[in-house]
């Protein structure tokens, strides 16, 4: 019989909290217990408690370092130079579409979030959301409406990369990048490299 590794305290929350996301991805919220995840994670319920103190605080550890991750992602999306071919909108969605595909199950908690997730959940994303929008409000400055503009991006932008996460195969990179520009085009009125 192999002698289990034992894990520092930081490798052992780290642990609990990818089994965790693994739950909730595929089977939602309502899936996840103190008992599943300690039995997954090869560890006793306490273990659990002393990392978390709580299954809602387990799942708000989970959702906000999860969020980070996708911040994280979106601001260097967002930070990206603009190509002088490209319009800025399809500049920034191409590197968040990086970013969905460096980490698929962090974008889908937010992108397709399960049912039953704690009430910090809904929070964050607002918090997103908002911050999606004050990206797109700097872009959108000499559009005929800035305001309708801004919705249209943004749904636009949440609706590739739902495709992006939901079927790759049949929604490549390059496919979504060439209706954001032509969106951009339409919306911002912006002479954009052809695809």
């Amino acid at each position: 019989m192999t002698a289990r590794r034992r894990l520092s305290g930081p490798q052992r929350r780290a642990q609990i909290l990818d089994v965790t996301r693994r739950i909730v991805v595929e089977q939602g919220y309502h899936a996840v217990s103190i008992e599943r995840v300690a039995e997954e994670c090869g560890v006793t319920r306490t273990v659990i408690y002393q990392q978390f103190e709580s299954l809602p605080g387990l799942l708000v550890a989970l959702v906000d370092r999860e969020i980070e991750h996708a911040f994280a992602g979106f601001r260097e999306a967002a930070a990206r130079p603009v190509h002088p071919d490209e319009d800025p909108f399809t500049s920034a969605l191409a590197g968040i579409l990086d970013a969905v595909d460096a980490a698929p199950a962090t974008w889908r908690m937010f992108m397709l979030p399960a049912e039953g997730g704690p009430p910090e959940l809904h929070q964050r994303l607002a918090r997103a959301r908002a911050v999606t929008r004050s990206h797109l409000h700097r872009i959108t400055g000499h559009a005929a409406d800035p305001e309708l503009s801004i919705r249209v991006l943004h749904a636009v932008a949440d609706e590739l990369v739902r495709l992006r996460l939901t079927d790759p195969d049949h929604h490549s990179t390059e496919r979504l990048l060439a209706q954001a520009r032509r969106v951009a085009r339409a919306t911002l009125g912006t002479a954009t490299a052809q695809p």
